[in-house]
């Protein structure tokens, strides 16, 4: 029996892409191995949101050369963000990478996993005549294996692709436009996993919020079906909501666009039992021009005034971000913009990255990539600097009071989890596991984690 190792890099929706690889796999006759020497198919799902995360995969391709040394029919293939066209290196119309790179065999395209097969054909007709074509020839009908996540939490997709085309970004050309699922299709998965045990589910999607209101969606008319003026994205959270009676604890989503934080969205934050009061909401920069160079198409005012709206519906609600310093062009005074904003909202916690060219995207061909190195890292100390102080801030806030802990690990007594504002807790229990849901009432804070002690509850 073949085996297959599979290496993710980059977020969750390329860990919940590699639980579908690895249903299909099983499904062709391979068997999962840990070990690059043991493997006949090591797959790379790659991330391409910055320039880094792509030169890591590359710098793996020695070792990858040095294995096909050994065995002449490893069979090296790269998915995810980086390919462009789903094609072997016998292709007729090949992927660039397969020029590049004389280590890779396959190029494949996440959409057309279902395509799989046929790609390796081209490769050893003779020695992969056996393998039968998956059946399932819709990308998200492949089953999940949802081995990434712990056996209480999935990530579940709702979408693939990008309308939004921010500059600095390359998703839209690798992953290409955006299609939504089907709610009907969704809602099954949802409620397979309530069934399994799975008490929180985190939809995601490359900007979750604008599900169902894509130029493909629209032309398909996928959601015309849907009570008036009713957005799909709400609609498919009030369907999800139902399934509390049948064991759903807790539903979160990531990652929404500002573009699309509507009213009716942050009611349905305020007011379905299921939905976590936590939001993480990237805003990227704190200046209206920055944010117009980087095709982001929302002012800072307009984001003020959605943190506002969140916070009066949803008063303890949870916030984080995402934001890019060094972008081309910022000067001194739009980063001192970036910096009021970020200490004026309070960010929970937030995601920093000093920018970096990623080649193929609008800002790389258009936009000099023209702060030096040392400007990036400054503003980027400057910025963490107070994000630590303002974490510390909210965390102490959070002694003295009694939270909900969903259990992810333990160690010995020693278990960890997340409450209901995604605050990662370390408290000890000789009685309970992964997947329970405990009181658990804050006696201490440190720098990015809260420490507390399990509440006895009576016995009735």
């Amino acid at each position: 029996m073949p085996r297959y190792l599979i290496e993710t890099y980059g977020c969750q929706m390329n860990y919940s892409d590699t639980e579908r690889m690895e249903t299909y796999l099983e499904n062709l006759g391979y068997s999962k191995t840990d070990s690059t020497k043991e493997a006949d198919l090591i797959i790379f799902n790659t991330c391409s949101v910055r320039q880094k995360a792509e030169d890591r995969v590359l710098g793996r391709m020695k070792e990858m050369r040095s294995l096909k040394k050994n065995n002449p029919n490893l069979i090296i293939t790269i998915t995810g963000c980086m390919v462009r066209e789903s094609s072997s290196r016998y292709s007729e119309k090949r992927d660039k990478l397969l020029n590049r790179v004389r280590e890779i065999d396959i190029c494949l395209r996440i959409e057309d996993l279902p395509q799989f097969a046929e790609l390796i054909r081209e490769l050893n007709p003779d020695d992969y005549t056996k393998i039968e074509e998956e059946s399932l020839k819709d990308y998200f009908r492949i089953p999940a294996t949802y081995s990434q996540t712990t056996k209480t939490q999935a990530f579940l997709p709702i979408s693939t692709g990008c309308d939004k085309f921010c500059t600095y970004c390359i998703v839209p050309y690798s992953r290409g436009r955006e299609h939504s699922r089907l709610i009907t299709e969704i809602f099954k998965e949802a409620k397979e996993l309530t069934e399994k045990g799975y008490k929180e589910i985190t939809l995601i999607g490359q900007t979750v919020n604008s599900y169902g209101l894509s130029v493909y969606d629209k032309i398909n008319k996928k959601f015309e079906d849907l009570p008036e003026n009713k957005e799909p994205f709400v609609y498919l959270l009030e369907e999800l909501d139902k399934l509390k009676e049948e064991g759903l604890e807790r539903l979160r989503f990531t990652s929404p666009h500002p573009k699309d934080m509507s009213d009716d969205l942050i009611n349905a934050i305020a007011n379905l039992k299921t939905l976590m009061p936590y939001l993480h909401l990237p805003v990227q920069a704190g200046d209206d021009n920055t944010l117009k160079r980087m095709n982001r198409p929302y002012t800072v005012a307009q984001y003020k005034e959605i943190i506002k709206k969140l916070r009066t519906a949803v008063p303890d609600i949870a916030i984080s971000t995402d934001i890019i310093v060094g972008f081309c062009g910022e000067t001194e005074e739009e980063f001192e913009n970036t910096y009021s904003l970020f200490e004026e909202i309070k960010f929970d916690h937030a995601y920093l990255a000093q920018y970096s060219n990623r080649i193929g995207t609008f800002a790389s061909k258009k936009l000099p990539d023209d702060i030096p190195p040392k400007i990036k890292r400054e503003r980027w100390h400057k910025l963490n600097s107070l994000l630590k102080k303002t974490s510390k801030c909210i965390l102490k806030n959070y002694v003295g009071k009694t939270v909900k802990v969903l259990i992810e690990t333990k160690t010995d007594d020693v278990c960890i989890g997340r409450c209901e504002h995604y605050k990662s807790v370390q408290f000890s229990s000789k009685k309970h596991k992964p997947g329970d849901i405990v009181p658990v009432k804050i006696i201490d804070s440190k720098e990015w984690i809260l420490i507390g002690e399990l509440v006895i509850q009576a016995q009735p």
